[in-house]
C-alpha cells in the first residue's frame, strides 16, 4: 500500500515542522517588561532592590566602569517627547531620546539612580544580521523581570542594533557619557497634589545625572520614580541648587516654582 505509506509520511513531516516552528517561537520571547504602557502621569507600582553603584572609570571619571553582558529585548515604540509613562517619570525627552531610550534591569536600577544615565550597546549574538554596531540610549524606565546585565530597548533602537524584529538576543554594553546629546535648559515640573505644606518636583533634560537637589538651602528627598520632595511651607521666590554626579552645580531662583513648568540653566558641557 504505497499510497497509504506516503500519506503517513507526509503527515509525520508536517507534524515535525509544526513542532519545530513552535519551539523556535518559544525560544525567543519578547520583552519581559510591562507590555501595556502606563497612562501619562501614572506612578508605576514597582519595587527596586539594589544599593548604590560605584562611580569610577568608564568613558568619563564619574561613570561606572566595565563592559556588561546580558540579553537585549524591546518594549516600546518611540514616544512623543515625554517619558511620563515610564518609571523615571521624565516629563520631557528631547527628539534623540524620544527614540533612543531603554529600561534597565532591576539589580542595576539602583533605586532610580540609573535614571538619566546612558549606555552604549551592541549585539554579539550569532543570530544578529548586524553585529558590533554601537548605539547609545538613555535609561528612562525599569524592566522589573530583567536579570542583571539585561537591557530592554525601544523597538527602533533594537532593530538598529540587531537588524531584527524584537527577539531575545545576546548583547554587550557599557555606561557612556551622553551630555553632547543634551541641549537647552533643565525643565522643572511640579508634581500633582502639591499644597502649602508639601511640594514635589520632576526634573528633565539635565546634562548629567542628578546627585542631589536643594530648595532654599534644604535638601530634597529623592523618590525612586524621580520626584523630589520638599516638606513644609515654600518661601518664594525659591532658589533651586542642583548638583550633578560629577560635582557640577547650577543655582537658579524662580518666582513661581509650583505654578507650572519652569526652566533653569543646564550644567556646563565640560566635566
Amino acid at each position: 500500500m504505497p499510497a497509504l505509506r506516503l500519506t503517513w509520511a507526509a503527515a509525520a513531516a508536517a507534524l515535525l515542522l509544526a513542532m519545530l516552528a513552535g519551539c523556535a517561537a518559544a525560544a525567543r520571547p519578547l520583552s519581559p517588561a510591562a507590555e501595556q504602557p502606563l497612562a501619562s502621569g501614572a506612578e508605576p507600582n514597582v519595587t527596586a532592590q539594589s544599593g548604590p553603584m560605584p562611580l569610577s572609570g568608564g568613558g568619563a571619571p564619574w561613570l561606572p566602569a566595565g563592559t556588561f553582558s546580558g540579553e537585549g529585548t524591546a518594549f516600546s515604540e518611540a514616544v512623543p517627547g515625554t517619558g511620563a509613562g515610564f518609571a523615571c517619570s521624565f516629563r520631557y525627552l528631547n527628539p534623540f531620546f524620544s527614540t533612543n531610550f531603554a529600561a534597565i534591569n532591576r539589580p542595576m536600577w539602583d533605586e532610580g539612580h540609573a535614571c538619566g544615565k546612558c549606555v552604549t550597546a551592541w549585539c554579539v549574538d550569532d543570530l544578529c544580521p548586524v553585529k558590533g554596531k554601537r548605539v547609545q540610549v538613555q535609561i528612562t524606565d525599569l524592566c522589573p523581570e530583567c536579570k542583571e546585565g539585561d537591557v530592554d530597548f525601544s523597538i527602533p533602537v533594537y532593530r538598529e542594533i540587531t537588524g531584527m524584529w524584537p527577539h531575545r538576543l545576546a548583547i554587550q554594553w557599557e555606561w557612556s557619557d551622553c551630555s553632547p546629546q543634551i541641549e537647552g535648559d533643565i525643565i522643572v515640573t511640579p508634581k500633582d497634589g502639591i499644597n502649602a505644606q508639601w511640594q514635589a518636583f520632576y526634573f528633565a533634560n539635565f546634562r548629567y545625572p542628578l546627585n542631589k537637589v536643594l530648595l532654599n538651602g534644604k535638601e530634597l528627598q529623592r523618590e525612586q520614580f524621580q520626584f523630589w520632595i520638599h516638606s513644609g511651607e515654600l518661601q518664594t521666590p525659591a532658589t533651586f541648587e542642583l548638583e550633578a554626579v560629577n560635582g557640577q552645580r547650577v543655582v537658579a531662583t524662580v518666582d513661581n516654582a509650583t505654578q507650572g513648568e519652569t526652566k533653569i540653566p543646564n550644567f556646563p558641557t565640560a566635566y
